[in-house]
């Protein structure tokens, strides 16, 4: 089974792209976070000519249609439904967070909050994040089956390498420690789990404000139970899907590649 997670920026725009890689690598089960789109504009046809069943969590008529979050399944996979659309008693606006079973996986879409220093200070852009992130932690330990197999893939706008800064957003230990009390209830970093395996591979960043420049942090991760867990055979950023590709002439590329998380056949 392919697991996998894009930030992809707006899919209209990235429509193009995002089947060609989805032509291209084959996964089965896709987050897709900032989808930019309302709910009756999302392509749910396109994406089902291509093989993939769409559930799809936008706020309509917020700034960018609530930025939106989705799961895209292979059809060839148990049809998924719906368990959580949003965190219960959610404050912050936006769509960010949405969960499905898919057979006996319970897979998410996450889209933590940023917070925008320019618009709430840097203290007001901390306090809201940490209080979202606070809020993620009590729902999945309250309702995720962490006993079996979970997954949360997503951009939780949390740095981890390198020295935290404490005035600079994404990069606090304050949004460290939130992202570590997350996994501190039982779940696993699938690839930087990989990566310490397999030092020869490097850190991985896949994100950065340029397309065309290299990239430069990372922001996006799957993670899973121990169920997942002992059943991870690969991980990687798709780097090549953060660039033109050959034959999609005229195609803006996202910020962000996609991560990609392979388990043994039939693990799940």
């Amino acid at each position: 089974m392919r697991l996998a997670t894009w930030c992809i920026g707006g899919i209209s725009s990235k429509l193009r792209y995002l089947r060609h890689w989805l032509d291209s690598r084959n996964p089965d089960v896709v987050a897709l976070q900032k989808t930019f789109a309302a709910t009756d504009h999302f392509p749910e046809d396109a994406l089902r000519e291509a093989g993939y069943e769409s559930v799809v969590h936008a706020r309509d008529g917020e700034f960018r249609n609530g930025w939106g979050v989705a799961v895209l399944v292979r059809k060839t996979l148990p049809k998924p439904k719906i368990l959580q659309m949003g965190l219960p008693g959610q404050r912050d606006p936006g769509a960010r967070f949405v969960t499905v079973t898919v057979g006996d996986l319970e897979f998410s879409s996450v889209y933590a909050v940023y917070g925008n220093p320019a618009v709430n200070k840097f203290e007001g852009a901390l306090k809201r994040k940490i209080a979202w992130m606070e809020q993620l932690h009590e729902h999945v330990g309250k309702r995720s089956n962490l006993c079996g197999a979970c997954v949360l893939a997503g951009d939780f706008n949390v740095v981890s390498e390198g020295p935290a800064l404490p005035r600079t957003l994404n990069h606090t230990s304050r949004e460290r420690d939130a992202l570590d009390a997350l996994l501190g209830l039982g779940l696993f970093d699938l690839y930087d789990l990989h990566r310490h395996r397999h030092p020869d591979i490097g850190t991985g960043f896949n994100y950065g404000f340029n397309p065309r420049q290299p990239a430069t942090s990372r922001l996006h991760r799957i993670l899973g139970t121990r169920v997942v867990k002992d059943q991870l055979r690969d991980a990687w950023a798709d780097l090549e899907y953060r660039k033109a590709v050959q034959g999609l002439h005229g195609c803006t590329w996202p910020q962000s590649a996609p991560v990609i998380v392979d388990l043994s056949s039939g693990s799940i």
